[in-house]
C-alpha cells in the first residue's frame, strides 16, 4: 500500500504516465514476488477500483495488464454493469476493463508495454 500511495500522490502532482511506472514497476516487482499474498493485493487493488482517484485508472491498467487477476476484472466488470456515485467513472472503469486485454488502446502509455 506505501508504493500503491506513493503512486497516487505522484498522480495528484503530474500528468503523464512516465512519471508514475517507476512506482507501478515496483508495485507489480512487490505483487509477482509475493503470491502468498495475492488475496491482501487483491483487495487492495479492487479498493482503488470501487473509489477512483487520480492515478487509480493507471495503477489498476498496469497492474492488470500484466497480471491479469480474475477477481479484479469481475471487479471492474460489476462496477460498469451497476455504476454508484459519480456517473463519469463509468469511462473510468472502461479504461481499466480494457487493459485486461492483449490489445490494450492505452498499453503505448508505459515503456513496459510500448514495445519500445
Amino acid at each position: 500500500m506505501q508504493v500503491t500511495q506513493g503512486i497516487l500522490d505522484i498522480a495528484e502532482e503530474t500528468c503523464g504516465a512516465e512519471e508514475l511506472e517507476p512506482g507501478l514497476e515496483r508495485a507489480l516487482a512487490i505483487l509477482q514476488g509475493n503470491p502468498e499474498s495475492k488475496e491482501n493485493f487483491e483487495a487492495c487493488v479492487i479498493d482503488l477500483v470501487n473509489s477512483p482517484r487520480e492515478g487509480a485508472v493507471e495503477i489498476v491498467s498496469f497492474l492488470m495488464h500484466a497480471l491479469r487477476w480474475e477477481a479484479v476484472r469481475e471487479a471492474v466488470e460489476e462496477r460498469i454493469r451497476h455504476p454508484r456515485g459519480n456517473i463519469s467513472n463509468l469511462r473510468l472503469h472502461e479504461a481499466m476493463l480494457d487493459s485486461f486485454s492483449d490489445s490494450w488502446r492505452d498499453r503505448d502509455l508505459f515503456t513496459r508495454f510500448s514495445g519500445a
